[in-house]
């Protein structure tokens, strides 16, 4: 049985009956942008005083169809998910890979047409929290550090998708990879990056053959325009790798 120490950071669970115990996730949801701002009591006690539904998949199993309405909002409370999409020749693209803390799927909550455009899949054994629609607003009503929190997870999820069309509308491939690279300059502030993702991920990502992937790094490097090793690349021309964003 756990004993209360009278510490400030402890929270009870929210019942016997709770099929989802707050006290084995406090980390992972105290560090989830919904919450920011808020302590671990009072993440607690929103989590207590909303109706909330836990589910766990196994690697590979669909959480949500294309198409599927939007009435929940989806919290990943342990491990990743990924969301893709079929374009018109019959090609798997893959849209964003989400972790534990996030959240998936939060700008197609509300609107009239609340339906996923993307079939959501885990990537590994995954526990996600379920809050509905309802819930939520009457949250928002409740607690506005929640809401304004709400409000620019949808505004950085908007910059991002927009910035993910702009990716997808470049014809070549060397014109992804350089979009890709500049990201991740401005998201890490050095010529010097690490890639996040597998050549095999960046395929997806982009649309095309992993093969392609490699090649289009490999002939950047060969100009001289990236230094490449491994995952780590050096941006040596920044102005030749803008130029293939046109």
């Amino acid at each position: 049985m756990l004993q209360n120490n009278y510490d400030s950071n402890f929270v009870e669970p929210c019942n016997e009956q709770c099929s989802f115990c707050f006290l084995d996730y406090t980390d992972v949801l105290s560090a989830n942008s919904l919450f920011r701002g808020l302590g671990k009591n009072e993440i607690g006690n929103i989590i207590r005083g909303v109706h909330h539904s836990v589910k766990e998949y196994k690697r590979g199993e669909l959480i949500a169809f294309e198409g599927d309405t939007c009435d929940r909002l989806i919290m990943i409370v342990k491990g990743s998910v990924v969301g893709e999409m079929m374009d018109f020749e019959g090609r798997v693209l893959r849209v964003e890979q989400r972790i534990a803390p996030e959240t998936v799927a939060t700008v197609f909550l509300f609107g009239e047409n609340n339906r996923l455009p993307v079939t959501i899949t885990a990537l590994e054994e995954t526990r996600l929290l379920f809050i509905p629609r309802d819930d939520l607003l009457q949250l928002f009503a409740r607690n506005r550090t929640v809401l304004k929190n709400f409000m620019d997870i949808m505004a950085d999820r908007a910059q991002f998708l927009s910035m993910h069309l702009k990716l997808l509308g470049l014809n070549s491939i060397k014109g992804k990879i350089a979009h890709y690279l500049l990201g991740q300059v401005k998201e890490q502030g050095k010529n010097e990056i690490r890639i996040p993702h597998t050549q095999t991920e960046l395929s997806e990502m982009f649309g095309v053959t992993r093969p392609s992937v490699a090649r289009a790094i490999r002939k950047l490097n060969d100009e001289g325009i990236i230094s490449s090793m491994g995952k780590n690349i050096r941006i040596i021309d920044k102005t030749s790798l803008s130029a293939f964003l046109k």
